[in-house]
């Protein structure tokens, strides 16, 4: 939307496709490649200005972080991979690199992005809508893996 090439990494090679699909410009399946081999390679040795993580996977962002370039920045919202990561500190000095963790949401930023979604730019990944009554089984698929997408829970459904 801001104009940034986009490297989508995902664990799998759907969820990667997902991310192509949704507009990313390159992907990559970090459990059959190398993440910090792939983005040198697709960055032409420069690595990334802004790496996104919202997961903390301690097997993965080592080396998602040394694909970090100069003066880049490191933005992270969520450790769902857990909360004890351990990341290069040379790299982090010798590239001049930021790292900012914000979870939630900023006020200012809701109107562009409800204007955003009502002009088609953001697309919800929503999978299921279920009845609230079944949200036992949404937290089944969630945990178990069966749903790529996002389960609304709707209390108006019978």
């Amino acid at each position: 939307m801001i104009g940034a090439t986009v490297i989508a990494a995902a664990g799998s090679d759907d969820r990667v496709q997902r991310g192509l699909d949704l507009g990313a410009d390159h992907g990559v399946n970090y459990t059959t490649r190398d993440i910090r081999d792939a983005v040198m390679e697709i960055t032409g040795g420069r690595g990334v200005h802004v790496l996104y993580d919202n997961i903390a996977n301690p097997k993965v962002l080592p080396r998602a972080f040394k694909a970090l370039g100069r003066d880049g920045r490191m933005v992270t919202a969520g450790a769902h991979g857990g909360p004890d990561v351990a990341i290069d500190f040379h790299h982090l000095y010798d590239r001049r690199i930021t790292i900012m963790g914000m979870p939630g949401h900023r006020a200012e930023d809701r109107a562009t992005c409800f204007a955003a979604a009502a002009e088609g730019k953001i697309k919800a990944q929503i999978e299921r809508v279920l009845p609230l009554s079944r949200a036992v089984d949404a937290h089944r698929m969630v945990e178990t893996g069966e749903t790529q997408g996002k389960i609304v829970l709707d209390p108006t459904m019978g």
